[in-house]
């Protein structure tokens, strides 16, 4: 892998959608997850992070 140099550029308008997460969106994680029912495992209603979302890559392009 290089490292590359960013040329400075501007942009009047960029946009990060999140249509869903891992938690939110993947039905394998929908439910509880095991058989004990003490502490609660369903992923979109028990889980602190069900609402956080972390991007790999966010490309800005211009024409």
């Amino acid at each position: 892998m290089s490292a590359l140099s960013p040329r400075p550029a501007s942009a009047t308008h960029l946009m990060l959608r999140v249509v869903s997460t891992q938690c939110t969106g993947n039905p394998l994680y929908a439910g509880e997850q095991d058989q004990d029912p003490s502490p609660a495992t369903d992923c979109a209603t028990a889980s602190p992070q069900r609402e956080q979302v972390r991007a790999a890559e966010f490309q800005a392009f211009s024409h």
